[in-house]
Protein backbone atom coordinates (compact mmCIF):
# COMPACT_ATOMS: atom_id res chain seq x y z
CA UNK A 1 0.00 0.00 0.00
CA UNK A 2 1.71 3.34 -1.04
CA UNK A 3 2.01 5.72 1.85
CA UNK A 4 0.69 9.21 1.01
CA UNK A 5 2.23 12.62 2.11
CA UNK A 6 1.20 15.88 2.07
CA UNK A 7 4.23 18.38 1.20
CA UNK A 8 3.74 21.42 2.74
CA UNK A 9 6.61 24.31 3.06
CA UNK A 10 7.65 25.49 6.07
CA UNK A 11 4.66 28.35 6.55
CA UNK A 12 2.13 25.32 6.08
CA UNK A 13 1.59 25.90 2.29
CA UNK A 14 0.65 23.01 0.03
CA UNK A 15 3.17 22.61 -2.26
CA UNK A 16 2.36 18.97 -3.39
CA UNK A 17 1.23 15.20 -2.68
CA UNK A 18 3.98 12.42 -2.68
CA UNK A 19 4.77 9.07 -1.83
CA UNK A 20 6.86 7.79 0.94
CA UNK A 21 9.43 5.07 -1.24
CA UNK A 22 11.53 4.46 2.02
CA UNK A 23 11.05 1.82 3.66
CA UNK A 24 10.47 4.30 7.06
CA UNK A 25 11.72 7.53 8.11
CA UNK A 26 15.74 7.39 8.34
CA UNK A 27 18.87 9.79 8.41
CA UNK A 28 17.76 10.39 4.21
CA UNK A 29 14.04 9.95 3.44
CA UNK A 30 12.77 9.34 -0.40
CA UNK A 31 9.60 10.56 -1.91
CA UNK A 32 8.37 10.31 -5.41
CA UNK A 33 5.59 13.25 -6.29
CA UNK A 34 2.10 11.97 -7.26
CA UNK A 35 1.71 14.54 -10.43
CA UNK A 36 5.03 16.68 -12.51
CA UNK A 37 5.65 20.55 -10.72
CA UNK A 38 7.80 22.97 -11.70
CA UNK A 39 8.40 23.87 -8.10
CA UNK A 40 12.36 23.38 -7.34
CA UNK A 41 12.33 21.96 -4.16
CA UNK A 42 15.90 22.31 -3.24
CA UNK A 43 15.21 26.44 -3.28
CA UNK A 44 12.20 25.61 -1.54
CA UNK A 45 14.85 24.21 1.51
CA UNK A 46 12.99 23.43 4.70
CA UNK A 47 9.59 21.35 4.32
CA UNK A 48 6.99 19.67 6.18
CA UNK A 49 5.93 16.30 5.40
CA UNK A 50 2.45 14.95 6.74
CA UNK A 51 1.20 11.40 6.63
CA UNK A 52 -2.07 10.65 5.68
CA UNK A 53 -2.44 7.50 7.51
CA UNK A 54 -2.57 7.26 11.41
CA UNK A 55 0.11 4.99 11.55
CA UNK A 56 2.67 7.62 9.53
CA UNK A 57 5.41 9.24 10.89
CA UNK A 58 5.21 13.12 10.34
CA UNK A 59 8.50 14.96 10.05
CA UNK A 60 10.50 18.04 9.01
CA UNK A 61 13.02 18.65 6.67
CA UNK A 62 15.66 19.44 3.92
CA UNK A 63 15.44 18.80 0.53
CA UNK A 64 18.82 18.10 -0.54
CA UNK A 65 18.26 16.66 -3.94
CA UNK A 66 15.26 16.81 -6.47
CA UNK A 67 15.49 14.57 -9.84
CA UNK A 68 12.07 14.66 -12.01
CA UNK A 69 9.53 13.71 -9.26
CA UNK A 70 11.66 12.37 -6.77
CA UNK A 71 12.71 14.18 -3.64
CA UNK A 72 15.63 13.38 -1.00
CA UNK A 73 14.68 14.78 2.32
CA UNK A 74 17.06 15.06 5.27
CA UNK A 75 14.82 15.01 8.39
CA UNK A 76 15.27 17.58 11.01
CA UNK A 77 12.90 16.84 13.25
CA UNK A 78 9.35 14.35 13.57
CA UNK A 79 6.25 15.72 14.02
CA UNK A 80 3.65 15.07 16.65
CA UNK A 81 0.14 13.93 15.71
CA UNK A 82 -1.39 17.55 16.32
CA UNK A 83 0.54 18.13 13.09
CA UNK A 84 -1.97 16.53 10.51
CA UNK A 85 -5.32 17.51 13.08
CA UNK A 86 -4.24 20.86 13.17
CA UNK A 87 -4.13 21.19 9.18
CA UNK A 88 -6.48 23.76 8.16
CA UNK A 89 -7.88 24.64 4.78
CA UNK A 90 -10.35 27.45 3.60
CA UNK A 91 -13.21 25.82 1.79
CA UNK A 92 -16.78 27.38 0.73
CA UNK A 93 -18.72 24.31 0.75
CA UNK A 94 -22.58 24.72 0.93
CA UNK A 95 -24.57 22.18 3.22
CA UNK A 96 -27.16 21.65 5.77
CA UNK A 97 -27.13 20.56 9.88
CA UNK A 98 -29.33 18.95 12.30
CA UNK A 99 -30.06 19.36 16.13
CA UNK A 100 -28.53 16.59 18.35
CA UNK A 101 -29.08 18.16 21.66
CA UNK A 102 -32.82 19.57 21.20
CA UNK A 103 -32.38 23.71 21.54
CA UNK A 104 -33.84 23.55 17.99
CA UNK A 105 -35.70 21.10 15.95
CA UNK A 106 -35.53 20.52 12.09
CA UNK A 107 -32.84 21.14 9.05
CA UNK A 108 -30.74 24.62 9.38
CA UNK A 109 -28.36 25.68 6.18
CA UNK A 110 -24.41 26.25 7.04
CA UNK A 111 -21.76 27.43 4.47
CA UNK A 112 -18.54 26.02 5.25
CA UNK A 113 -15.43 28.34 6.14
CA UNK A 114 -12.71 26.08 6.81
CA UNK A 115 -11.77 22.23 7.70
CA UNK A 116 -9.70 20.38 9.66
CA UNK A 117 -8.60 17.00 9.97
CA UNK A 118 -10.58 17.27 13.98
CA UNK A 119 -13.25 19.90 13.55
CA UNK A 120 -15.12 22.44 10.85
CA UNK A 121 -15.89 26.56 11.05
CA UNK A 122 -19.06 27.28 9.31
CA UNK A 123 -21.35 30.14 8.80
CA UNK A 124 -25.53 29.82 9.94
CA UNK A 125 -28.12 32.10 10.67
CA UNK A 126 -28.77 29.59 13.40
CA UNK A 127 -27.98 30.30 16.86
CA UNK A 128 -25.92 27.55 18.37
CA UNK A 129 -24.61 27.50 22.05
CA UNK A 130 -20.60 26.36 22.80
CA UNK A 131 -21.52 22.46 23.99
CA UNK A 132 -24.02 22.01 21.14
CA UNK A 133 -23.70 18.59 18.92
CA UNK A 134 -25.41 19.29 15.74
CA UNK A 135 -24.98 16.77 12.64
CA UNK A 136 -23.37 18.36 9.57
CA UNK A 137 -23.59 17.08 6.17
CA UNK A 138 -19.87 17.31 4.98
CA UNK A 139 -20.05 16.99 1.14
CA UNK A 140 -16.24 17.51 -0.10
CA UNK A 141 -15.27 13.95 0.94
CA UNK A 142 -15.50 11.20 -2.05
CA UNK A 143 -19.46 10.54 -0.97
CA UNK A 144 -21.32 12.75 1.38
CA UNK A 145 -20.47 11.97 5.12
CA UNK A 146 -23.24 12.85 8.12
CA UNK A 147 -20.48 13.89 11.34
CA UNK A 148 -21.61 14.62 14.53
CA UNK A 149 -19.87 18.11 15.30
CA UNK A 150 -19.61 19.91 19.22
CA UNK A 151 -19.56 23.73 18.66
CA UNK A 152 -16.75 24.86 20.38
CA UNK A 153 -17.04 28.97 19.71
CA UNK A 154 -18.91 31.43 17.98
CA UNK A 155 -15.63 32.96 16.44
CA UNK A 156 -17.84 36.43 14.98
CA UNK A 157 -21.10 37.24 16.69
CA UNK A 158 -21.20 40.52 14.44
CA UNK A 159 -21.52 39.13 11.32
CA UNK A 160 -25.29 38.24 10.31
CA UNK A 161 -24.65 34.44 9.23
CA UNK A 162 -22.98 34.06 12.20
CA UNK A 163 -19.50 31.86 12.06
CA UNK A 164 -18.92 28.80 14.79
CA UNK A 165 -16.15 26.59 15.52
CA UNK A 166 -17.04 22.68 15.94
CA UNK A 167 -15.06 19.92 16.53
CA UNK A 168 -15.84 16.09 15.11
CA UNK A 169 -17.13 13.82 18.12
CA UNK A 170 -17.34 9.87 17.49
CA UNK A 171 -15.67 9.52 14.25
CA UNK A 172 -14.73 6.29 13.36
CA UNK A 173 -11.66 5.23 11.22
CA UNK A 174 -13.29 5.69 7.81
CA UNK A 175 -14.55 8.57 8.49
CA UNK A 176 -11.15 10.02 9.69
CA UNK A 177 -9.37 8.55 7.06
CA UNK A 178 -12.13 10.47 4.54
CA UNK A 179 -11.96 13.67 6.21
CA UNK A 180 -8.16 13.63 6.07
CA UNK A 181 -7.86 12.45 2.10
CA UNK A 182 -10.25 15.16 1.47
CA UNK A 183 -8.37 18.06 3.27
CA UNK A 184 -4.93 16.90 1.59
CA UNK A 185 -6.86 16.55 -2.03
CA UNK A 186 -8.26 20.41 -1.41
CA UNK A 187 -5.05 21.58 0.31
CA UNK A 188 -2.74 20.71 -2.76
CA UNK A 189 -5.72 22.04 -5.50
CA UNK A 190 -5.48 25.03 -4.24
CA UNK A 191 -3.81 27.63 -6.25
CA UNK A 192 -0.38 29.19 -5.32
CA UNK A 193 2.51 31.50 -5.42
CA UNK A 194 5.18 30.42 -7.72
CA UNK A 195 8.38 30.59 -5.19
Amino acid sequence: MERLYLILDKGGVALAQAVLESPRITEIVQLRLTEETDLDFLQIGEIQCIGLDNCATSLRGTVTMQRGERLVVKPIATLGEDARENLRIQTDFESVMYPITGYWKGQRPVKGHDLSCGGVAFHTLQALRPGEVVQVVLPVTDSPLLLRAKVLRELDAEAPDRLYAARFVDLCLDEEMAIRKAVFEIQVSKPRAKT
